[in-house]
C-alpha cells in the first residue's frame, strides 16, 4: 500500500505454502477490499521450483480458498520465458517463482538450443528477433502455435518435438513454440492480437495447433507458409501432415 501510494488494484502471488497470498489477502480485504487477490499455481505437469499445485487433501492448513478472488495456472514455458524477459527488459533476476538470482545456476538463462525454444504470444516479436540472431543464417525457422490446455496440442506437440529434435524430416530446422494463451478464454477472446494478424492467414490465426514456416533466419518470409488442419486427427495423421509440410518447404 505504501509503495503504490494506495493505488494498487491487484495482488498476484505464486503459491507454495500459500502464506504470502493468505496474509496479504487478510490485510487487503480489511483495508482495501476492492483489490483483487490472485493465486498462481503450476499447470498440470509443470515443475516450477518454490511453488506447487496442491491436491485438495494436502492443502496447507492456513489456506482459505475464500481469500482468493482467482486462481490462475501457469505453464513451465510461461514461467521460464517470463523470467528471461524480466531479466532482458527490466534487469530483474526474478527466477521462475520470483526466487531471485539463485536461479542463474539452473540453466533457465542459458541460450536455448536452436531446435527447441518457446515464448508467450505477448513476447513473440521480441523473442523471434532474438531467436533469429542466434541461428545459422541458412537455417529454416518454423513456429508452432500451441497451448498447454488444448487436447489437440497435447497430441501434436510431442510428435512435432520428436521430428524437430530427432533424425526425421525436421532435424535440420529450428522450431519456436508460441503459447497463444494461459486459458481457453484468453485464446477465444476476439480481441486477441492474433485474430487480426494477417501474417498467419487472411483472417489471422484461427485454430491451434498450427505450424508455420517463417523462411530462414537471414531471409524471413513476408508471408509465412502455414499448415493448419491439425485439430481432431490421430497421431499418425499429425506425423504425416507435419513431415509432408517440412518436405514441401525444402
Amino acid at each position: 500500500m505504501r509503495q503504490t501510494a494506495g493505488q494498487i488494484t491487484h495482488f498476484v502471488s505464486s503459491m507454495g505454502t500459500t502464506g504470502t497470498s493468505m496474509g496479504c489477502s487478510r490485510y487487503f480485504k480489511e483495508v482495501k477490499p476492492e483489490v483483487e487477490i490472485v493465486g498462481l499455481q503450476p499447470a498440470e505437469g509443470a515443475q516450477i521450483p518454490g511453488i506447487r499445485r496442491w491436491p485438495k487433501e494436502y492443502l496447507p492448513s492456513i489456506f482459505d480458498e475464500a481469500r482468493l478472488d482467482r486462481v490462475v495456472d501457469i505453464s513451465q514455458e510461461e514461467a521460464d520465458e517470463t523470467a528471461r524477459q524480466l531479466a532482458i527488459q527490466e534487469g530483474i533476476f526474478a527466477g521462475m517463482s520470483s526466487g531471485g538470482d539463485r536461479y542463474l545456476s539452473t540453466g533457465v538463462f542459458d541460450p536455448p538450443p536452436p531446435a527447441h525454444h518457446s515464448c508467450y504470444y505477448k513476447n513473440l516479436d521480441l523473442t523471434l528477433s532474438q531467436h533469429r540472431k542466434a541461428l545459422p543464417e541458412d537455417m529454416p525457422l518454423f513456429m508452432l502455435f500451441t497451448a498447454p490446455w488444448c487436447p489437440d496440442c497435447t497430441t501434436t506437440l510431442p510428435i512435432v518435438n520428436e521430428i524437430f529434435t530427432g533424425q526425421g524430416a525436421g532435424a535440420n530446422f529450428s522450431l519456436l513454440r508460441c503459447i497463444v494463451g494461459k486459458t481457453r478464454e484468453e485464446w477465444k477472446d476476439p480481441r486477441h492480437p492474433f485474430r487480426s494478424d494477417t501474417r498467419w492467414g487472411p483472417n489471422g490465426l484461427s485454430e491451434i495447433p498450427t505450424l508455420a514456416c517463417l523462411g530462414t533466419a537471414s531471409s524471413p518470409l513476408v508471408q509465412p507458409r502455414v499448415l493448419s488442419g491439425l485439430e481432431k486427427i490421430d497421431r499418425e495423421q499429425v506425423r504425416f501432415k507435419v513431415e509432408s509440410f517440412l518436405k514441401e518447404q525444402g
